[in-house]
């Protein structure tokens, strides 16, 4: 199978500390133990999950271009921000014929476990959805009973900047 490393580190301590390296190291054992064709590793050095990622970009990419048949992480948390954003991107593989594999998971969507594993975590991710959506309405309603207002306040407009701006 051609297969697509990803690690990545968020500080530059974890780079300095050689954790980059490791989780490229694991990447590879892994890889030839199971007989796979590592292509790439792709990394996110000094990044949080949080920030623009453009290994991970890139690994998307690569996914969407048909050069890959999977992507290997050593842990969930390398790949995803959250619950919700690892089911969509990995959901996202799932439908374009990519399998997603993390080596300390246990996590490989080309077996029934795997699928399995997935679809729980899936679930997860609905339930943590629906929570805070009911969250967000019962906020609302409290509110709404306490007389608070709760739409965005309207724009002022400037009638002397508009005037000006006109006049240009």
């Amino acid at each position: 199978m051609k297969v697509l490393g990803y690690a990545r580190v968020s500080t530059e301590n974890q780079v300095k500390s050689g954790s980059l390296e490791e989780q490229k190291n694991q990447i590879r054992r892994f890889c030839e133990l199971q007989g796979h064709e590592l292509l790439e590793i792709l990394c996110d050095a000094g990044l949080s999950a949080l920030s623009d990622r453009p290994a991970w970009n890139r690994a998307m990419q690569w996914a969407r271009e048909g050069r890959i048949e999977a992507i290997v992480v050593t842990k969930l948390d390398r790949w995803g921000r959250s619950v919700k954003d690892l089911v969509t991107s990995i959901d996202e593989l799932r439908r374009l014929g990519v399998h997603f594999i993390s080596i300390g998971d246990n996590l490989d969507t080309s077996t029934p476990n795997g699928r399995l594993l997935f679809h729980i975590l899936s679930a997860f991710a609905e339930f943590e959805r629906e929570i805070i959506r009911e969250r967000m309405q019962a906020g609302r309603e409290r509110a709404k009973a306490q007389g608070k207002v709760c739409h965005r306040p309207k724009k002022k407009l400037d009638e002397r900047e508009i005037r000006r701006l006109y006049e240009l």
